[in-house]
Formats: structure tokens, sequence, C-alpha cells
């Protein structure tokens, strides 16, 4: 294995945490009007569709950050999708204030496994996996 390539990590976060802000915006006009008022997010009662649409945007986010990341990358850049959405993860839980150790992981294990996993078929279609 090489060395990590630090510059498409950093380009990775970026290009993962546009995707999840758009992921948001995309929610937010598709649950916005069914969701009842809630004083606090504690409050909000979720359906099992309405979290399973929250899931597949947020996988799709990181798998398609990662897939974006390994094909415009040079050379073999299949970890560095999966770091980049654990640091934006990182930075989602620090904005919101919700950090922890056990949040990181928890939270961030999906979203890495799906930037490598984006990272890999990016790689193929480039040609290098």
């Amino acid at each position: 294995m090489g060395r990590l390539d630090w510059k498409w990590i950093a380009i990775g976060v970026l290009i993962m945490v546009a995707l999840n802000i758009a992921a948001g915006f995309v929610l937010a006009l598709t649950l916005g009007p069914q969701l009842p008022e809630a004083a606090s997010m504690d409050e909000l009662a979720l359906s099992g569709g309405q979290i399973a649409l929250i899931a597949i945007l947020n996988v799709l986010a990181f798998l398609i950050g990662g897939f974006i990341v390994g094909v415009k990358s040079a050379g073999r850049t299949v970890i560095e999708p999966g770091i980049s959405a654990a640091i934006a993860v990182l930075i989602g839980l620090l904005m919101s204030g919700n950090f922890t150790l056990g949040n990181l992981l928890v939270g961030g294990l999906v979203p890495f496994v799906s930037g490598i996993a984006g990272g890999w078929l990016g790689e193929r279609r480039q040609g290098n996996a």
C-alpha cells in the first residue's frame, strides 16, 4: 500500500460535506411538509420509510463522493475516500454539538465503508482497480 494522498482526502472531505448539505436540502424539500411540528429534535417521530430515505441519501452521498475521488484522482486512491467520509462525519458531529468518540465510531462506520466502496468503484471506472 502506498502513502496516503492528503490532497485527495481534503478534496474528498469538501465533496462529501457538499453532497451531505445537498442531501439535507433534498430531505427538507421531501420530508419537510410531511413532518409534524416538534419543539425539538428529540420529539420528532419519523416513520420507517422516512428513516430509510434518510439512510439511503446518507449512504449515497458518501458513495458518490468516494466515486468522484476515485475517478478524478491520479493513481490508486481507495482508502482516501473512506478517511474523507470519516472526517466529514467528524465535522458534522462537531458542528451539531453531538461529538463523542462513540458517535464518531458508530456514525462514521457506514460512511467510511461507503466512501471506500465509492473509491473502489471510481478506480474501477478509471481502470486502476
